[in-house]
């Protein structure tokens, strides 16, 4: 990496590792709640402005938004071992492919589950008993925010890239800046444009977008072997396979934990 990257890189193969892991740990923890505010502060904002309607419809999703959220956070700890993996043991030949292969693969999963997510859609809320009376502003929610999926699994696998090279504050401030954009976009979507659960929704995917360009921005300044070159974007031979042993089964437990939140929302909805 640049000398200014390297900077920010920390050395875990060096030294007393409890400090280290403690502010290696932390920004990670805190990218993960972060993502999961986005929608608490659209329901925060509709709630206060918007009325009882989009307040039901933007709350209806938010189970759906949590599986989506975890389970791409928890496909992320492939590519983020095996980065790792390659970075620890110094086998710099390979690290461009596999940045690359984590980059291809994340884009084609975030338009694969946005897919998913607007095929399933009425079928997941249907099943989290979201009342038929805001079902289709639920829904006009959901489907507008599933058109940034693909920005979130950009985000989460550059994360990966960054936390792989000991660098995770630097994504975690960027995802603070896009956080920011989001609150102010919702309270001018609902308050000054006059929109409600559908304003909501565009600020979270810009905000989204936000986040994902600023990481690949950054990436496509990098000059050595953790450089980004659009040119250079492809699934890799070899390079798939240690992320999918590794992503696969932290995606669908982080998913199954979600999942499980869908009764408490069925049971919040029946009220």
């Amino acid at each position: 990496m640049s000398e200014a990257t390297k900077a920010k890189e920390m050395d875990m193969l060096n030294g007393k590792l409890a400090g280290k892991l403690i502010l290696f740990a932390i920004p990670l923890a805190f990218s993960s709640i972060l993502q999961q505010l986005f929608n608490s502060a659209d329901v925060a904002v509709v709630g206060r402005f918007a009325g009882s309607n989009a307040l039901a419809a933007v709350g209806s999703c938010v189970a759906l938004v949590g599986i989506f959220v975890n389970l791409i956070v928890g496909l992320a700890v492939g590519p983020n071992a095996a980065l790792a993996n390659l970075i620890g043991q110094n086998k710099r030949e390979k690290i461009s492919g596999m940045l690359h292969t984590i980059l291809t693969f994340g884009a084609v999963l975030g338009i694969v589950l946005m897919g998913v997510g607007m095929l399933t859609a009425r079928t997941v809320l249907e099943a989290s008993g979201t009342p038929e009376s805001v079902m289709a502003d639920a829904l006009l929610y959901i489907r507008i925010y599933f058109l940034g999926i693909p920005a979130l699994a950009l985000y989460n696998f550059g994360n990966a890239v960054f936390s792989a090279a000991g660098d995770t504050g630097r994504p975690l401030r960027y995802l603070f800046l896009s956080g920011i954009v989001n609150v102010i976009l919702n309270l001018f979507f609902v308050i000054i444009c006059g929109m409600a659960a559908d304003g909501v929704a565009w600020a979270s995917i810009i905000s989204q977008y936000v986040s994902a360009i600023l990481v690949i921005i950054h990436m496509t300044r990098e000059k050595d072997s953790c450089g980004l070159s659009f040119r250079e974007l492809k699934i890799y031979k070899g390079r798939a396979k240690p992320i999918l042993m590794l992503g696969v089964p932290a995606g669908f437990q982080n998913a199954v934990f979600a999942v499980a939140n869908l009764f408490i929302q069925r049971a919040v909805n029946s009220f």
